[in-house]
C-alpha cells in the first residue's frame, strides 16, 4: 500500500526535476507535469495563469488526467491531486510570473483540505515559503460539482476564502440549474461555460446574457473560456466581460524558469 502523503517530507519524495529544472511528479507509475494557460483582461494584459495536469504512463504514453484519477482509490486520488497542485505551486513560483494562479482541484481534495492539518496548513506553509500570497491562489471546481453535492464541497470553498484563497467556478452554465449553491457561495470567479460562447455566436444570447447578469449580482468576475478566433473575442469584449482565457490568446505551455527554488 503506498504512504500517505501527510508532510512536506513525503511530498518531497515524488519530486523530480526535468532536464530544463522544472518540477515533475512521480506517481502510481506515472509522472505528472505541469502546463499552464493565461488569462488575459480585456485590455490585454495578463491576469494570471491557470495551471494544467499533463500526465504521461511509465511507457511515455500522454494519459487523460481524468481516466489517471479514475484508476485511483479515493485516497491516492487526494494524495494525486495534492502532489500536483505542490508541482503547480512550486513551477508557478520559479517563473516569478506576476498575477494569480489558479488551481483545478478535485471536489474530494477540497472537502479533505477544509479540515486536515488546520485548514490547508500544509498548503499556506509552503506558499509562505515560496514567497506567494495566498490571495494570489484561487481555487478551482465545476458547477456541477458545487449544485449536485451534498453541501460539503461548498462549506469546504468557504473554508478556503476564510484562509485567503480565491475561489471560481468552472464550466458554469453547462447545467440547468437554479445556480442556488454558486449564488450562496459568491465566488470570486465565475468560469463561463464555452457552450454559452458558442451559442451566443450562433445568435442565441438569452442565456449568456442572464449568467452574466447573475455574476454581476452577486459580485463575482466573469470569464469566459474557450476562445479561438477574434471574432468570438471582441463580441465578448463588447458584452463587458472582464477576464479571457482559450487558443486565440495563449495555449498551455511551460514557464520559463527564473529561479531554481
Amino acid at each position: 500500500m503506498m504512504a500517505r502523503l501527510d508532510s512536506q517530507q513525503a511530498f518531497e519524495q515524488h519530486l523530480q526535476r526535468d532536464t530544463a529544472q522544472r518540477y515533475v511528479a512521480r506517481f502510481a507509475d506515472c509522472w505528472l507535469q505541469s502546463y499552464f494557460q493565461p488569462i488575459f483582461y480585456r485590455s490585454g494584459g495578463v491576469f494570471g495563469h491557470e495551471a494544467l495536469l499533463r500526465v504521461h504512463d511509465a511507457a511515455g504514453d500522454s494519459v487523460r488526467p481524468d481516466r489517471f484519477f479514475a484508476g485511483l482509490p479515493p485516497l491516492q486520488q487526494i494524495d494525486a491531486d495534492r502532489l500536483a497542485r505542490v508541482i503547480h505551486i512550486r513551477n508557478f513560483a520559479a517563473s516569478a510570473e506576476p498575477g494569480c494562479l489558479t488551481l483545478n482541484l478535485l471536489p474530494l481534495t477540497v472537502v479533505h483540505e477544509a479540515g486536515y492539518g488546520g485548514n490547508y496548513a500544509l498548503m499556506l506553509q509552503r506558499l509562505q515559503q515560496l514567497g506567494i500570497d495566498n490571495g494570489r491562489v484561487i481555487l478551482e471546481v465545476v458547477e456541477y460539482e458545487v449544485e449536485e453535492g451534498d453541501g460539503a464541497l461548498s462549506a469546504a470553498l468557504r473554508a478556503a476564502a476564510t484562509a485567503g484563497f480565491g475561489i471560481a467556478v468552472d464550466d458554469f452554465g453547462a447545467m440547468a440549474s437554479g445556480h442556488g449553491r454558486v449564488r450562496a457561495l459568491r465566488p470570486d470567479i465565475i468560469k463561463i461555460d464555452r457552450s454559452l460562447l458558442l451559442d451566443y455566436m450562433q445568435g442565441d444570447n438569452g442565456q449568456l446574457a442572464a449568467v452574466l447578469q447573475l455574476g454581476w449580482e452577486v459580485g463575482s468576475r466573469m470569464l469566459v473560456e474557450g476562445i479561438e478566433t477574434e471574432a468570438q473575442y471582441r463580441a465578448m469584449c463588447g458584452l463587458g466581460v472582464e477576464l479571457y482565457q482559450g487558443f486565440y490568446l495563449g495555449r498551455p505551455g511551460f514557464l520559463p524558469v527564473r529561479s531554481e527554488l
